[in-house]
């Protein structure tokens, strides 16, 4: 096959979403288990201040952040971090769910042949895990695995070698996110950008997003695509 025939079978449009954050609603678990790991610390992590700290996806970040915020000295946290890690491997692998708005947003977005992407923070084990138990691998979904996962994440710089390292880069894209990083980040790749925050990310600023709302079942997903995919 030729280059010009693989580049016409390239995706012209693609929905991507955060695995943990809006299909399984992690950040929840993170928060009660960082908050356990810090007691242990003598410091006791409020909901406030979680979301002050910048509740960066790698647990060992998002540690010394909490105890640096209340003034303690982030050192011998190894206990702490493998705690955090394995309560959000366990989380993954039995209790995680699947996103009802998400649900019947994917099978609107995959009933017009448009290919549905996840991607993730999580180490790439516990990323097979959590799609396997959600029902995303049967649903054809496409796992994203990035190359590096930074203490704050997604930026632009993520999107834009996510996008590359999947070929979607000129796709019309349609990011489901989160967070202000991964909103922010989104739009600087050229995504048209649907928030859905949780109780610790719902003060930030989303600023150039079609939609922000509390739940992606508040809308019907064929508003959603009408106001995005620019079909």
């Amino acid at each position: 096959m030729s280059d010009e025939d693989k580049k016409q079978e390239r995706a012209t449009h693609a929905l991507i979403f955060e695995l943990e954050y809006v299909a399984a609603k992690k950040r929840h678990i993170e928060f009660s288990a960082i908050q356990r790991a810090a007691k242990t610390k003598g410091v006791e992590v409020t909901k406030v201040s979680f979301a002050r700290s910048g509740m960066s996806p790698l647990s060992r970040a998002a540690i010394t952040s909490v105890l640096k915020q209340a003034g303690k000295k982030a050192d011998a946290i190894e206990k702490a971090v493998t705690a955090v890690d394995k309560e959000v491997a366990a989380y993954c692998a039995n209790d995680a769910e699947l996103d009802l708005g998400l649900e019947k947003l994917i099978k609107a977005v995959q009933a017009k042949n448009i290919p549905v992407l996840a991607f993730t923070a999580l180490p790439e084990k516990v990323a097979h895990v959590l799609m396997a138990k959600l029902g995303l691998d049967k649903m054809g979904v496409e796992l994203v695995i990035p190359d590096e996962v930074k203490e704050s994440f997604p930026r632009a710089d993520s999107w834009l070698k996510m996008l590359k390292k999947c070929d979607k880069e000129d796709a019309t894209l349609v990011a489901v996110v989160s967070s202000q990083i991964a909103c922010k980040g989104s739009l600087t790749a050229g995504a048209a950008c649907i928030a859905v925050p949780d109780e610790y990310t719902d003060f930030q600023d989303y600023s150039g997003a079609k939609m922000v709302l509390e739940s992606l079942s508040d809308v019907k997903a064929k508003d959603i695509l009408d106001l995005t995919l620019r079909l």
